[in-house]
């Protein structure tokens, strides 16, 4: 996972398709335990932390009331966040289910 500031992160969910958020603070003993796991299960994902206590609009604008939250983006959209008590297996179905569609769809595909 890389860290990365708010407004940079912001710019990297204009960037990839599907795209994992893990926010954290310094002195969640959860959030240190969990965050190698989550890396361990999903390699092949652009994944960011944004620690909550420096950046603390990253919880005001992603309403983060605990950590960790692990939130995932589709095309600049959450579409899956799990808080706290984080269910690896159910995250890494959620991302393959995500990184298994048809993203090159084009309209006349879709109407012709």
């Amino acid at each position: 996972m890389q860290s990365t500031t708010f407004t940079q992160f912001q710019n990297e969910l204009t960037m990839h398709p599907l795209v994992l958020l893990y926010i954290s603070t310094p002195t969640c003993s959860v959030c240190h335990a969990i965050k190698p796991k989550i890396e361990h299960a999903l390699t092949d994902l652009p994944m960011f932390v944004l620690d909550a206590h420096v950046y603390p609009e990253v919880a005001s604008a992603y309403q983060a009331l605990t950590a960790p939250v692990v939130l995932l983006f589709f095309e600049g959209k959450e579409v899956h966040r799990q808080a706290r008590f984080i269910d690896i297996p159910k995250l890494v179905k959620f991302v393959q289910s995500y990184q298994s569609m048809n993203l090159s769809v084009t309209y006349q595909d879709l109407f012709n």
